[in-house]
């Protein structure tokens, strides 16, 4: 294991040595002269009191001496008991024996030293020893490599210090991994909540509103299906879906109805009023396999629940076993409460629109009472005399034809303005010339009061202008058949490219704008609507001359 760059050490042992010296000093026979001995013990002395272990070995890898560190690691206790043994015969292990002797040949192969090799070594008292080992062949006087001179430190606590630190520095990378992942998630889980809040927003249509539920879900819990259930008393109803994958949405039916007892996740969820997490569906007694589900492992649920109730339910799917987490059915529980809130408003507004439309046919109900069926009974009368008066007084019986023939007209008129309220589209369809006509000849069926109308140009408006448009002319004519008690009006249209000039005008009774308060004659309705129009309106009067209302629209100064 080399785990540092090798380099030369600052003062590395001379590899040349004196062998025949070295002989002297190591054979006890008669051959060591006294006055080499002491040499050779201060030599020791220096071996066996420096920190680093000393040893060398002959051209077989057989240890001819060592210091006290060295025999102590070894398992030998002194350096005399050293010579004579190979690396086999100490307290390492075969596979570390076999690496020290390799590392021995090359160095003597290749009469080339070896630095800062990093290597674990099993000592005598069992401890487990990172060294950094260096080796160095040794040479006769003749410069023939006879054998291999090493020296080791034990770096162990600078090697765990390393690892310790290697570890702080991995845990460290991990947990901002894992924060930098969390704030991710809730980076990705607050902008799909708001991106589905702006859509409430923006819309009460609750089909386009679950649909991006349940993407946005897709943004934030991963899943193969989802699907949204709504409650209708105890029948369950699937009312959304989506296939993330694009594998099983084959199987789904959109309308599918059920007893909810059927499914006693959901039976569970509307009881407890809790999300549900079932981590493995083939052992679920919560869960209910039926064809379309064969393939789900886990499931996720969440209660979709107004004003305390449970009215529904968000459902995911995972062919994964124990994929869904507490998490998860917490981020869910975020969408099934914006659920929530959609299917109220939703429902809101189909009650305003319900509500709305049964105004509207009281209206004109009322409309046809007041207006139509009295018209037509008029004319009924006119009709059933006229033969009797057109034989004694022709002149009459003529006069009474005009008026019967003033009263259909007017009837006509009026029918065709209802049929207008009824299919608000014709009212965009229609020419706003054409609607101011229609207008005052309903009027005038119903009073005695000449209308006239007179356009300039031809109006192609926006639909909510010209409807606008024509909801303040009715109002206008409204008031004057009403209150006014006018002979004649008049109504002078002018339409430019982007511009409209409207005026409407009677000979009555006027009033004064100061003394009528703002919510009188519908006057406040018409202002609210014409300033969403961006239109000027105003209004003139004087008690004795009459009104004048004033309503100008320019595309170019809206408001």
């Amino acid at each position: 294991m080399q785990d540092y760059p090798p380099r030369k050490p600052e003062n590395p042992i001379p590899s040349v040595i004196d062998i025949a010296a070295l002989d002297l000093w190591m054979n006890r026979g008669e051959n060591r002269g006294e006055r080499d001995f002491p040499v050779a013990q201060l030599l020791q002395l220096v071996l066996d009191n420096i920190p680093q272990a000393v040893f060398w070995k002959n051209r077989d890898s057989v240890y001819v001496w060592c210091n006290l560190n060295f025999a102590i690691d070894a398992g030998v206790g002194t350096p005399y008991k050293i010579i004579g043994k190979t690396d086999y015969d100490l307290a390492w292990t075969r596979d570390q024996a076999d690496s020290y002797r390799s590392i021995d040949q090359q160095v003597m192969d290749t009469n080339t030293p070896v630095y800062q090799i990093v290597e674990l070594q099993t000592q005598a008292d069992g401890k487990q020893a990172w060294l950094v080992t260096n080796k160095m062949p040794l040479h006769d006087q003749n410069g023939n490599v006879i054998g291999v001179l090493g020296t080791y430190e034990d770096i162990t606590e600078r090697k765990e210090g390393e690892e310790a630190l290697q570890r702080a520095h991995d845990e460290l990378e991990m947990r901002v991994k894992e924060r930098t992942a969390a704030e991710r998630e809730q980076r990705n889980l607050a902008e799909a909540l708001r991106d589905t809040a702006a859509l409430l927003n923006s819309t009460l249509n609750l089909d386009e509103v679950l649909d991006r539920i349940l993407t946005a879900i897709g943004r934030v819990v991963p899943h193969e299906t989802a699907n949204i259930i709504l409650l209708e008393g105890d029948t369950a109803h699937v009312v959304r879906f989506r296939d993330q994958v694009g594998q099983y949405g084959m199987y789904q039916n959109l309308d599918r109805r059920f007893p909810l007892n059927e499914l006693p996740n959901l039976v569970q969820m509307a009881t407890t009023h809790q999300p549900m997490i079932l981590s493995d569906t083939f052992n679920a007694v919560k869960w209910v396999t039926r064809p379309d589900t064969v393939w789900v492992r886990s499931y996720l649920g969440a209660p979709i629940e107004t004003d305390g109730k449970v009215i529904g339910f968000i459902n995911l799917n995972s062919a994964i076993p124990h994929f869904f987490d507490g998490l998860h059915a917490e981020h869910l529980r975020a969408f099934a409460d914006q659920a929530a809130t959609a299917i109220h408003n939703a429902r809101l507004y189909k009650q305003a629109q319900e509500l709305a439309a049964l105004q509207e046919r009281q209206r004109l109900a009322r409309d046809l009472h007041d207006a139509v069926s009295q018209t037509l009974w008029t004319a009924s009368l006119i009709a059933d005399v006229l033969p009797t008066v057109w034989e004694e007084d022709r002149e009459e019986g003529r006069r009474s034809l005009e008026k019967l023939q003033r009263l259909t007209r007017g009837a006509l008129a009026e029918m065709r303005t209802l049929l207008l309220e009824l299919r608000p589209s014709s009212l965009v369809e229609a020419t706003l010339g054409n609607l101011m006509e229609q207008l005052a000849a309903a009027v005038m069926s119903r009073k005695k009061l000449d209308i006239s109308v007179n356009v300039s140009g031809e109006c192609r408006l926006p639909p909510d202008v010209q409807i606008g448009l024509y909801r303040l002319a009715q109002e206008s004519l409204n008031n004057i058949a009403k209150h006014s008690r006018a002979t004649q009006a008049s109504i002078n249209l002018e339409c430019k490219p982007g511009y409209v000039n409207l005026q409407i005008e009677d000979n009555g009774r006027g009033f004064n704008p100061a003394e009528v308060p703002p919510d009188r004659l519908g006057l406040g309705f018409m202002r609210e609507r014409a300033e969403t129009l961006g239109a000027k309106l105003e209004i003139f009067s004087e008690m004795g001359r009459g009104v004048r209302i004033s309503i100008i629209w320019d595309h170019l100064n809206r408001g």
